[in-house]
């Protein structure tokens, strides 16, 4: 059924991606804030760094789970109370930490309660709306909405050293509980599931004839594709390990970065927290942006997929993986950073787009949940080699090394990924 076009001066799917930045901004920020809180509730409690970081993987294990959750939830509630219910539930966790005596209730507070909500308002329930939102200028939306989540870190963890310092760790968590809940609840309450229940099309333009008939990614926004019919699929496969071997370099680069050049290339601990924002993740920001208008120009031009991003994804993290080998001081590691950041910004934005060029847009938040939750717990090893690479060898070369070939290995696995088909037997479609 086509949808009863309203007349409309500006179209709803900006404000769709305003939402979702805003959620996903406060989001982040609040997510990776356990780096900066740290050093406090150490000196404050003298507890172990591991018993204090068991918080820390707890909460990575528990976030994927959640945001699979919030998947399915989008399909029921719609995205907006899904993410107004996660901001709320992560707002508490956040805020009750300024009340911790014990390590069990910071290990509870954060390692549980609080992914629990931040599961349910981060990239799952926005990401996948926005992509509902747009065909032709999806990529580009998506790489907006997303930088969200990078700036939001880049500006909201000195924000919140700054609170600390000139008050305490506890005003700190207050205050980050605060900022989650009213940006969460005002990005939630911007959120409307898709074009079609709002009485207009995608990008608010009707799809053409031409589009409709040549263009795959218009071809399959109709498919309804089940979860477990996705999941039977190589593609769905080829595409999660291909993902969680760039998330295993990123995640290890974004876990021993500072230490890497604070304590083995002697760089200031400032300078080192600054090329971690500015270098790194700045560079993410940049590469989303460009990421989504190339990828969608090159739709429009010449009928190309995402994969020729993919590719560049993939061989430019293997570039930063074997660069990173040669570091030997502030300007190459601020050369790596860069790249690392620039290779990350291209490549996370273009998987949900892909996802949904591939699978269609009905069930994408259910699909992109399971492929959130693979990839995640997958890609969240990556400390850990990284940090067991260093351990055995004194440096970590060999971890660089190895995601450096898994990369370049990645690029022939990219090549099978291959449109889904599904085949009807009696009546019902099912997979090959």
């Amino acid at each position: 059924m086509q949808p009863q076009v309203k007349d409309q001066k500006i179209f709803y799917g900006y404000v769709i991606v305003l939402g979702a930045w805003l959620a996903m901004f406060v989001s982040a920020g609040a997510q990776f804030s356990f780096g900066v809180f740290q050093p406090y509730l150490l000196q404050e409690f003298g507890w172990s760094r591991g018993m204090l970081s068991l918080g820390f993987t707890l909460n990575l294990i528990v976030l994927p789970l959640f945001s699979l959750f919030g998947g399915y939830l989008v399909d029921r509630i719609g995205p907006k109370w899904t993410v107004i219910s996660g901001a709320v539930i992560g707002a508490v966790g956040m805020a009750c930490l300024s009340q911790v005596t014990k390590i069990w209730h910071f290990i509870a507070l954060y390692g549980v309660i609080f992914p629990v909500g931040i599961g349910l308002s981060y990239q799952i329930a926005t990401v996948s709306t926005v992509r509902r939102w747009f065909m032709r200028k999806v990529a580009l939306m998506v790489s907006i909405a997303m930088t969200g989540s990078g700036l939001g870190i880049m500006i909201l963890t000195p924000v919140a050293q700054s609170i600390m310092a000139a008050s305490n760790w506890q005003t700190g968590y207050i205050l980050f509980g605060i900022v989650l809940a009213v940006g969460g609840v005002i990005g939630g309450l911007l959120l409307k599931k898709d074009p079609e229940s709002a009485g207009t099309y995608p990008d608010g333009i009707a799809p053409t004839d031409e589009e409709l008939n040549q263009r795959p990614d218009f071809m399959a926004r109709d498919e309804t594709w089940l979860s477990k019919d996705a999941l039977r699929t190589r593609t769905f496969w080829l595409l999660v390990v291909i993902q969680s071997v760039f998330l295993i370099g990123v995640f290890g680069f974004l876990g021993h970065l500072i230490t890497w050049a604070n304590l083995d290339l002697n760089i200031a601990i400032g300078t080192a927290v600054s090329i971690f924002s500015f270098g790194l993740l700045l560079s993410s920001v940049v590469g989303r942006l460009l990421s989504g208008a190339i990828s969608d120009w090159c739709m429009k031009r010449f009928g190309w997929t995402r994969k020729p991003i993919l590719y560049v994804n993939m061989v430019g993290m293997a570039f930063g993986c074997f660069l990173a080998t040669r570091v030997t001081g502030q300007a190459s590691l601020i050369a790596v950073a860069i790249t690392i950041g620039f290779t990350y910004g291209l490549g996370q934005s273009m998987y949900p787009v892909y996802l949904g060029d591939l699978f269609g847009v009905k069930n994408l938040p259910i699909i992109f949940g399971f492929m959130a939750v693979f990839t995640s717990l997958t890609g969240s090893t990556g400390p850990i080699i990284y940090g067991f690479s260093y351990d055995i060898t004194g440096k970590y070369t060999t971890a660089f090394i190895i995601n450096g070939l898994l990369c370049l290995i990645s690029v022939y696995l990219l090549y099978l990924v291959k449109i889904p088909q599904k085949k009807v037997i009696c009546g019902r479609a099912s997979i090959p």
